[in-house]
């Protein structure tokens, strides 16, 4: 959707949404105008806390590509605020032209003048996406960041939790309970806690 302040429009079907003190007002032309409000709409949307993986249902033979922008963290500074760790900084190396492939069983990064890769995603510790760019966090530490050309960071990271939770599932380990700043189930959790 395009959006601007508390307006939003899909270009796709013209639904319009409109925010205001904890109400949505949705319109489309077929449908006339609904009042929702926010947090019921939220809570829907827990309750049926896979709607998103219809759209990557990895079947057999599921595959997808895109051209990328790919940048290896070349270092990172702990940055310290009266004496408190309050995160850190990266810095990433130059960027070189590549590719990020995904199926069924793996995520791979193709860069001939970078280093390349492939990871099951059992070995993805994190994903997150910004704006512009999608980042993963891989084993040994490893931080990789891919900006795509013609692309969406987001239906990307939207694809890429997916399929880990798939992975997850398969495996027994548990639902996916967060993606960031690390993939974390209810088994892993539990462990933490005790």
């Amino acid at each position: 959707m395009d959006g601007k302040g508390d307006r939003a429009r899909c270009r796709s079907c013209g639904t319009r949404v409109v925010r205001r003190r904890g109400r949505l007002f949705v319109s489309s032309t077929s449908h006339g105008t609904h009042e929702v409000n926010a947090s019921k709409l939220l809570q829907n949307i827990d309750l049926h806390e896979d709607f998103s993986d219809d759209a990557f249902r990895p079947a057999a033979g599921f595959a997808q590509s895109a051209r990328v922008l790919v940048a290896w963290r070349d270092k990172e500074e702990a940055i310290w605020y009266k004496g408190i760790l309050r995160g850190f900084s990266e810095t990433m190396a130059p960027e070189a032209r590549g590719t990020v492939a995904a199926d069924r069983d793996e995520v791979r990064i193709e860069a001939p003048s970078a280093r390349s890769g492939r990871w099951s995603y059992l070995e993805l510790r994190a994903v997150q996406a910004s704006s512009s760019s999608l980042q993963l966090s891989l084993p040994g530490d490893r931080l990789v960041q891919l900006r795509f050309s013609a692309d969406s960071p987001r239906r990307w990271e939207e694809m890429l939790r997916a399929l880990v939770r798939d992975a997850y599932r398969r495996a027994g380990r548990g639902a996916v309970l967060e993606f960031q700043p690390r993939i974390e189930t209810a088994a892993s959790s539990a462990a933490d806690r005790s």
